[in-house]
């Protein structure tokens, strides 16, 4: 997504699970949400942190994956500063990111024992 001119693009790194960890309740990822209910103020400032956080990700992913990359950091302040529409559409690629991220896939082959072979 362009914020201001340039392309923002997400990466949940475990630097950046951390960064977002740090502002749930008893520091526990899994309570995000609930930041929602303590006011609308709150809860778009830890949205805008979600949204920095998989930002710096991605960037410092780069940053050591091209040599020479120098980051673009994305801020709280630039985040706040979004008209509404942009904000919550940078908010829900974030989120979307994010989610997809904490996928866990394995892939697996047949394990090959005796009734595997019994079974052929």
């Amino acid at each position: 997504m362009l914020v201001h001119g340039r392309e923002i693009k997400f990466k949940r790194t475990v630097q950046a699970t951390c960064e977002i960890a740090e502002i749930c309740p008893d520091g526990d990822i899994n309570k995000f949400v609930e930041l929602s209910d303590l006011g609308y103020s709150t809860s778009q400032k830890a949205a805008a942190v979600l949204v920095c956080a998989l930002a710096r990700g991605y960037e410092l992913s780069r940053k050591y994956e091209e040599p020479g990359y120098v980051p673009q950091e994305l801020t709280v302040e630039e985040v706040l500063s979004l008209d509404i529409p942009e904000y919550m559409a940078l908010v829900d690629e974030a989120v979307e990111v994010f989610k997809q991220d904490a996928k866990t896939t394995v892939e697996t082959e047949p394990v090959k024992g005796k009734n595997a072979e019994a079974a052929e």
